[in-house]
């Protein structure tokens, strides 16, 4: 599911977006780039009852075939590899099972509230759909009729939502107020911050002059004679010193690129000049290199590589002074702090005095 918070002001996150967008966050691993994906999506592995309640808030129930129909059209929207389609299923079913236990839960008490959605409310709404549909190329309506769900439970969401915006902005939103003196404080929290971090910078630069003129002095040794991997062991800050400083072999792309031009530019068998990166200073000596080879026949392309160890003095980078934010930015942040807790402590307190079961016994309510 594509995380596009565009149905909800207040509590798309805690609804329906974040249901996707987290688990695709931890999903996006090497492994799911190298598996194969399957354009038909698994059923069940075991045949259930699609009448069983899956989760029921004070008496409404919520049927596993209502569940599946949602679940699956999520499923085809992922185009999830096939080997991982059971674990993703569970994931879908239990985000589904909580969406509807807390949409219940608040469109019940939005009801109670006798809480009415106006003409103007959607409208604005709207609006501010379609300005964060611009940067997709994409109207209100193809938004509506390219959802997994399909249109009718789009436009379905899109109602529920602009009700849970108003009961959440009537009994939470609307009594949280900014105090000048938390402004203040905010203000000077960061200057006091930005103070001490100047006066990092300056110890770090004489630091940092300290440990250049460490691996100075390493270098000296080395065109003395020294022995590199016996350097390496005793000075090196890399874990690689374990093995004397050695790396292995890599190719173009998997080091930083003051280090990997350096390393492809010295001769083999040579201590190279001292190299400074991010991570601190380093000497390298190349012990072998592999020039890139074109692809023939059945063989692949090959890139060139080289066989290296080094020896590292790691140094700490300056930090950055954090930009003083304008009262309004400041006002904005704070707001929307405050704003999530609350909800949250509302939403909690609404759980806490409703009647809620689920076959999910592992979900967090």
């Amino acid at each position: 599911m594509k995380c596009t918070p565009l149905l909800y002001t207040a509590l798309a996150s805690t609804l329906l977006v974040t249901a996707g967008c987290k688990k695709d966050a931890e999903k996006k691993t090497s492994a799911d780039v190298a598996a194969p994906v399957s354009s038909a999506v698994k059923t069940p592995a075991e045949s259930k009852d699609p009448n069983e309640v899956v989760a029921s808030v004070n008496g409404v129930k919520y049927l596993r075939k209502d569940m599946d129909t949602i679940v699956t059209a999520l499923l085809k929207a992922q185009n999830i590899p096939e080997a991982q389609q059971d674990e993703a299923r569970k994931y879908f079913e239990q985000r589904a099972a909580y969406s509807f236990i807390m949409k219940t839960l608040i469109l019940g008490e939005a009801k109670k509230q006798a809480i009415a959605v106006t003409e103007e409310d959607r409208k604005t709404q709207l609006g501010k759909m379609t300005e964060a549909l611009k940067a997709q190329n994409k109207t209100v309506e193809q938004y509506f009729k390219e959802s997994p769900l399909g249109e009718k439970n789009a436009r379905s969401e899109f109602e529920d939502g602009l009700i849970i915006d108003k009961l959440l902005q009537k009994n939470v939103l609307d009594g949280i107020k900014i105090e000048e003196a938390e402004i203040k404080k905010t203000i000077a929290d960061i200057e006091k911050q930005n103070a001490e971090t100047v006066e990092k910078n300056k110890g770090l630069a004489a630091e940092n002059a300290g440990k250049k003129a460490k691996i100075v002095s390493l270098k000296k040794q080395l065109s003395e004679g020294a022995d590199f991997a016996e350097l390496a062991k005793a000075n090196s800050d890399c874990p690689s010193k374990e093995k004397g400083g050695d790396l292995g072999t890599f190719t173009k792309g998997q080091m930083v690129k003051p280090f990997e031009d350096a390393a492809f530019a010295q001769e083999i068998g040579k201590v190279g000049e001292i190299v400074e990166t991010p991570f601190g200073y380093h000497l390298i000596k190349v012990t072998a290199k592999s020039p890139a080879q074109e692809a023939k026949g059945d063989t692949p392309a090959k890139p060139g590589s080289v066989t290296a160890s080094h020896i590292l003095i790691k140094t700490e980078q300056p930090q950055q002074v954090q930009p003083v934010p304008t009262n309004e930015q400041i006002t904005s942040q704070l707001k929307q702090q405050k704003s999530r807790d609350a909800v949250q402590k509302y939403l909690d307190g609404l759980k806490s005095s409703a009647k809620i079961e689920t076959v999910f016994k592992e979900m967090p309510l």
